[in-house]
């Protein structure tokens, strides 16, 4: 069986974890229980005037993403979190549609390799 996963590099997030696959599929059963992106939460969160909670909600997201080597939604997450905080400019719902697209898709190759432990 090949890796062919493409936003999902979890054979380097192990060596990163100084080879230790038993703490990443700790993390990834946390992932699976804690670290789920909520559409609905984001949007109220970008409702408000002060956008900072919905900026570390997007936070969490994008470290939780980098532990498990999910680089292109850490990467989206962390463009999002950047127009949040007001360091970028850009269109919010635009950046919040890709960020909630890279998730959904990085979440299906999770349930893969999930499989794989």
């Amino acid at each position: 069986m090949t890796d062919e996963f493409v936003l999902v590099d979890y054979k380097q997030a192990i060596r990163d974890l100084d080879n230790d696959a038993s703490l990443y599929k700790d993390l990834l059963d946390c992932w699976f229980s804690e670290m789920q992106l909520d559409k609905a939460v984001l949007e109220k969160l970008c409702q408000k005037e002060d956008l900072s909670e919905a900026a570390a909600y997007v936070h969490r997201v994008k470290g939780a993403a980098g532990s498990l080597g999910a680089h292109a939604l850490f990467e989206t997450a962390q463009k999002t979190e950047n127009l949040l905080r007001g360091k970028t400019q850009g269109n919010v719902r635009e950046h919040i549609e890709e960020l909630l697209s890279v998730y959904d898709s990085t979440e299906k190759e999770f349930k893969l390799i999930r499989t794989r432990f």
